[in-house]
């Protein structure tokens, strides 16, 4: 094993661009011809002297070949000719064609005048034509076209028969042609079928023959000694992958030496690197890696097309070229010989798109170079991460908020260095991680795909507390994806360049689209809903619902696939999506966002104030429990079992609190204890339902299918939706009993009728199976009821619906919005919100920002909203100096205005109105973009005509006002103030003070006589009711009341965790205990009313017979006191009677 030392270079300097198709020896000197249609010879002791230049050689020059050592060379093109060229005279000397249009990809030469070419594949033909030149005019001697079905790659002839021919294909054979038969049945001698598409076929000897797969497979075989005699095929001996026997990445050709033996060419693009191995012949064909000669960093990053040996020349030539984002130069390079008596020529070009393999996995050989070092590494990288464990940058505790207040008060009078992307080359990194790096490094440069990885996640994300280096992070991704088309690393790619982040690529959708279309096709489900996302809405592409239909359904298929693998009923989770801004009441916080404003100001999310104290809740609830309120025990462990933000599912919990109630109504043996306590069946048997599905599932509890039975049977029993639902999927699904699908379809029917979506969407699924139009109705009916709860499999099948038009006329645009919202709801399977989340509590804002990033890429509005309020610097009025800020600096990740933007707009595109205002923002004030007046009125006005946006108003206001962008018009800008107050009465100072100005401001316009529109008054729309009117708009008017006292109390969220991870409407209604005792109080009312009438009446009954009475003329007792008057003789005989009773 030695290396060669360059000593001299050819650039091919002009034109840009320029690369090297062949090159050859010639006895006066060395042939390179190029990209630009240029023939130059080279004197090989002289690179940089060019002898002379033919220029125009051909039409799209594909190859060329030359004659028999002579000065003559043929160069074929894509318009089926073949040039033939005098070096030493520079001059055409005639030209043979094919006789049609076919492009001729291959050439070989004889001594006896003879020239081959294969074709490309045309019209179902790939054609091999020989010809004669002494004869260049006429027609060619012979074409084959027949034994090949596709094109002809290889052509060579027999080293010592001229009438053998050898050809490949990239249809995997090889065939060999005895040319002294003009019929192709009996010119066919030999075929030895590779199985894969020939690069390189040659003789190695008279009988040894070898073939070189695109996909760099190896293997010789025998020719028959009997050419009288047709040969259908021969034993070949496979040597397999070469990558895997020699390593390198990739193999430029195989060429025979005059000694017998054979050189092989591997070259690694991405070390920069090529190499040449020897192929021995004796006893059998050998490769010798010991011996091999090293080109250490000879190369540019592009594959070697092509390399030669020049024996006349005791020198070593390599020409290659580098095709990159910028303009390179071809380079030639002389090497000394300092070992090998053999030097030699290699030539590289560009990476074709076809020749590389886009679905190539992962080689379990391969990983073995290397795989000591990242065993190593990943020892070390566990030990660094025990002695070091991360710790969240927030402070906790009041001492710990007190001093990061008091740190951000004093002002911050340090010096801010240049940004650095990474570690600079004299900084090391502490212990474990740096021995990890190092070792991981080692075999990275062996290509170990998972030290690449490794390396790649941590200088991306900063893993084990390495520096982040995006550029560093893109280089490993990059060397992956070419390494083995690995599709994670493809899909990090697209997001590089869709994002830009970090700086480490400009930002470029078309090659954001290509690198994720690589990994949707290498099945990365996520960069395929990346691929959805952008078809549906046009980014980097033109929109097209088709192709978005097609990728969401593919995501959606597996998402759904996924749910269904779990246990029955299918995985369970609890969102973590949520908009960072409703934590504080929105984007312009709470009471001026539309999203906590007008009728949504009662609507808090989950994540805002209002559920701030959900340990208060807990505790207040778990009293009531202690206090024996069965309510609150079921209560606490709905909870528990469905999960929310802050509080993770707990089912051990959630088991105890529930056996807790039914214990309450049920022995042990099930028979039902009499109590006395309202309510109690009710509640028990919704606890039966949710003891029962635990043990379905095997949650919190042992899987038992015979006390699942045992529970549902008991919820059956008083109607429990939940428990008619499970007793039907462990009929349908036969779990624990035999299959009946007629049984539980009446299981199904009953839950389903009460409003249970589980049982709505297994009913829909059992008539739709039928087929029929009617039955297809009422699936649809079902599914569309369902999918009132947010029922993912009512989703999908309503989506299968719209997409194959079954039982309506096909839908894309719901189809894809029904795909869409299947692949968006499976959260754990697709997206990033759980780690983002966790990085922004842990105050990482970088980490939080990238995994939102993700997210948002993939078509989620929650986490475009999430990023833009990270990058947004906005948020303030008052901007303080950098060294007075209340506020740690920004990182510079997070300093990006036009991404801002960017995410901005998306998230409005999705129905964000505060995003869509911010947008308006944006171009208004001129942020990440050039200011433009009339977009962002355009965006205000958007705002204010889908959704009622006080904020959208405000600012048309002020525009009208100003004149900004509008026309100044103090009349409308009246009218918009009025509106955004009567949209939200919070706004009522704001708007009070800005009417007093433009009061002002209208009254001087209309003194100096303005040209400005003034305030007018309004014409009165005042109408006299008649008693009919005034009565209908009265009890109007009180329903209208009524309705909004009813809003009031609508205090659940619309994106309730609780109805968002238990999609399925369980035991929605357990508030109609409520409803049933504001009925008994109401009636107790009315009973009351009814009996101080009823009094009323008695007593008027009463005093009218006592009227009567004296209208007759019978005198009324005298009216006493209630006590006798003092001296009253009945005194003492009224006591006395009393007393003798």
């Amino acid at each position: 094993m030695y290396s060669l030392n360059a000593t001299d270079i050819y650039s091919i300097s002009t034109p840009e661009n320029t690369y090297v198709y062949d090159l050859f020896p010639f006895s006066t000197g060395l042939a390179v011809l190029s990209s630009d249609e240029t023939l130059r010879l080279l004197d090989p002791r002289a690179l940089c002297t060019e002898s002379r230049i033919l220029r125009d050689v051909g039409e799209q020059v594909t190859c060329c070949t030359t004659l028999d050592r002579h000065n003559l060379v043929a160069v074929a093109g894509t318009n089926g000719k073949i040039k033939i060229w005098d070096m030493r005279s520079n001059s055409l000397q005639g030209n043979v064609t094919t006789g049609d249009v076919s492009s001729i990809i291959s050439l070989a030469s004889c001594s006896h005048n003879g020239l081959a070419g294969g074709s490309e594949l045309m019209n179902h033909e790939a054609s091999i034509i020989l010809w004669d030149l002494r004869n260049m005019g006429s027609s060619p001697l012979l074409t084959f076209n027949q034994s090949h079905s596709d094109d002809i790659t290889d052509l060579k002839f027999h080293p010592q028969s001229s009438n053998i021919l050898l050809s490949g294909s990239t249809d995997g054979l090889v065939n060999i042609f005895n040319t002294s038969f003009t019929e192709e049945e009996e010119a066919l001698h030999q075929t030895f079928n590779h199985g894969a598409s020939i690069h390189h076929c040659n003789f190695l000897n008279d009988f040894d023959i070898f073939a070189l797969s695109h996909d760099e497979k190896f293997s010789i075989c025998k020719m028959s000694t009997n050419l009288d005699d047709e040969v259908d095929g021969s034993k070949e001996i496979h040597y397999g992958d070469l990558r895997e026997i020699l390593g390198g990445e990739y193999v430029a050709n195989v060429l025979v030496r005059p000694g017998g033996d054979a050189v092989l060419g591997i070259g690694t693009h991405s070390q920069n690197s090529f190499d040449l191995v020897k192929l021995k012949s004796r006893p059998t064909w050998t490769f010798v890696p010991e011996e091999k000669v090293i080109l250490d960093r000879a190369h540019g990053s592009d594959i070697v097309r092509s390399f030669c040996f020049f024996d006349e020349f005791l020198v070593f030539f390599q020409l290659f070229t580098n095709v990159l984002p910028k303009p390179q130069e071809s380079n030639e390079v002389i090497y000394d010989e300092e070992k090998s008596s053999k030097p030699s020529i290699a030539v590289q070009s560009p990476i074709y798109q076809s020749q590389q393999p886009i679905l190539e996995h992962e080689d379990v050989s391969r990983r073995d170079y290397g795989s000591e070092q990242v065993k190593k590494a990943i020892n070390y990288l566990d030990k660094y991460k025990r002695l070091n464990p991360h710790t969240p940058r927030k402070h906790s505790g009041v001492f710990g908020a007190a001093g990061q207040y008091l740190q951000a008060f004093l002002p911050r009078l340090y010096i801010h260095g240049l940004p650095s992307d990474g570690l600079q080359e004299n900084q090391k990194l502490p212990g474990q991680l740096g021995h990890a790096v190092q070792l991981l490094e080692e075999a990275a440069q062996q290509d170990n795909p998972d030290a690449i990885y490794i390396l790649a996640e941590m200088n991306f994300y900063g893993n084990f507390s390495h520096p982040k280096n995006y550029r560093n992070a893109f280089m490993r991704y990059n060397q992956l994806a070419s390494l083995n088309g690995n599709s994670s690393a493809q899909h990090m790619l697209g997001f590089m360049y869709s994002t830009g982040i970090g700086g480490a690529v400009e930002r470029d959708q078309a090659k954001a689209l290509l690198y994720h279309t690589f990994a949707a096709l290498n099945n990365n489900v996520r960069s395929e809903m990346t691929l959805a996302y952008r078809y549906y809405t046009g980014i980097g592409v033109a929109a097209n619902c088709d192709t978005a239909v097609q990728h969401y359904k593919s995501v959606a298929d597996k998402a759904i696939k996924w749910i269904r693998s779990g246990p029955p009923g299918g995985m369970v989770w609890v969102s973590d999506s949520y908009r960072l801004a409703d934590e504080n009441g929105g984007v312009y916080g709470e009471g001026a966002s539309f999203s906590s404003s007008g009728n949504n100001r009662n609507k808090h999310g989950v994540h805002s104030d209002a559920h701030a104290a959900l340990d208060d809740v807990l505790e207040y609830l778990d009293l009531m429990s202690r206090k024996g309120d069965f309510k609150a025990t079921f209560g606490l462990g709905r909870i528990h079992y469905d999960g929310q933000k802050g509080l993770p599912r707990n089912l051990k919990s959630a088991k105890w609190y529930f056996m807790r109630v039914a214990k309450l109504y049920w022995q042990r043996d099930g028979r039902i204890i009499e109590s006395d306590k309202p309510g109690l069946e009710k509640v028990a048997t919704k606890a039966a339902g949710y003891l029962g599905r635990m043990f379905l599932r095997g949650e919190g509890v042992e899987q038992s299918f015979d006390k699942a039975q045992i529970w549902f049977q008991r919820g059956i029993k008083s109607g429990d939706a939940g428990s008619q639902w499970g007793m039907g999927l462990m009929l349908l699904e036969g779990l624990g009993m035999s299959k009946n699908s007629v049984r539980a379809t009446e299981y199904f029917k009953a839950a389903a009728d009460q409003d249970f979506a589980p049982a709505q969407v297994s009913l829909g699924a059992l008539y739709l199976d039928q087929g029929t139009p009617s039955d297809i109705l009422v699936a649809t009916r079902y599914f569309e009821l369902a999918e009132r709860y947010g029922n993912l499999e009512a989703y999908y099948f309503l989506a299968e619906i719209m997409n194959q038009g079954i039982g309506r006329d096909r839908n894309c645009g719901l189809a894809s919005m029904y795909y869409k919202n299947v692949a968006e709801k499976v959260e754990p399977f697709l997206s990033s919100f759980t780690e983002a989340n966790q990085a922004y509590i842990n105050g990482d804002y970088e980490l939080a920002l990238i995994d939102y990033m993700h997210a948002a890429e993939q078509g989620w509005e929650k986490g475009q909203a999430n990023v833009a309020y990270l990058l947004d610097d906005q948020r303030s009025l008052l901007n303080f100096p950098n060294w007075l800020s209340f506020s740690r600096p920004r990182p510079e990740l997070l300093k990006n205005r036009a991404l801002a933007l960017l995410y901005w707009t998306r998230s409005s595109k999705q129905s964000n109105i505060d995003s869509l205002v911010k947008m308006g923002d944006y171009y208004l004030k001129g942020i990440g973009t050039t200011a433009d007046m009339e977009k962002a009125a355009s965006c205000y006005t958007a705002a204010c005509e889908y959704k009622k946006s006080a904020m959208a108003l405000y600012n048309l206001a002020w525009m009208h006002e100003n004149g900004a962008g509008l026309d100044q018009d103090f009349h409308l800008a009246k009218r918009y103030y009025d509106l955004a107050l009567e949209t939200n009465e919070e706004a009522y100072l704001p708007v009070t003070l800005s009417l007093l100005k433009l009061r002002i401001r209208s009254a001087w316009n209309t003194l100096t006589n303005g040209r400005v529109n003034s305030i007018q008054d309004e014409p009165s729309s005042h109408k006299q009711w008649s008693p009919s009117e005034w009565i209908r708009n009265f009890l109007r008017n009180e329903n209208k009341y009524l309705r909004d006292g009813e809003l009031e109390d609508n205090f659940l969220p619309e994106t309730n965790s609780m109805l968002n991870s238990n999609t399925d409407g369980l035991y929605d209604d357990s508030n109609e205990d409520g409803i049933l005792e504001s009925l008994i109080i109401l009636g107790l009312c009315a009973s009351l009313v009814f009996l101080i009438w009823y009094r009323q009446q008695h007593q008027q009954r009463q005093n009218r017979e006592l009227a009567g009475t004296q209208n007759r003329g019978v005198a009324a007792p005298p009216q006493q006191d209630m006590f006798p008057q003092r001296g009253n003789v009945e005194i003492a005989q009224q006591a006395g009677g009393d007393a003798g009773h």
